[in-house]
């Protein structure tokens, strides 16, 4: 996973320009960016190629937020859950829409 630290991204509506500014950057198909205002984070679950990193940076930043990027070097699961198993993200489907689901950053 990757995932975009966008410290000024502040709000629903910071959520929504980076929204639009990425479902406009032609992501490969079956691509999904969720969308996390509250951590202020942009991440791209999974193995994603350095291209497509490169397109979600590039959006960000056209929509006018610094963009960090970490990738993460493990993908640790806890059993019992965590503190953010709860924590509501938008998930982005550029193809398909969005779609408000719950995640952890530990799944």
């Amino acid at each position: 996973m990757v995932h975009f630290n966008v410290l000024d991204m502040t709000c629903g509506g910071c959520a929504q320009r980076i929204r639009r500014a990425i479902a406009q950057a032609q992501l490969p198909a079956g691509v999904e960016v969720e969308i996390d205002v509250a951590a202020r984070q942009v991440r791209v679950p999974g193995q994603a190629e350095d291209d497509t990193v490169e397109l979600v940076r590039s959006a960000i930043e056209r929509a006018g937020y610094k963009a960090d990027a970490v990738v993460a070097t493990s993908s640790r699961r806890t059993t019992g859950g965590c503190c953010c198993s709860s924590r509501s993200t938008t998930s982005v489907d550029v193809n398909q829409g969005a779609a408000n689901r719950t995640s952890s950053c530990c799944s």
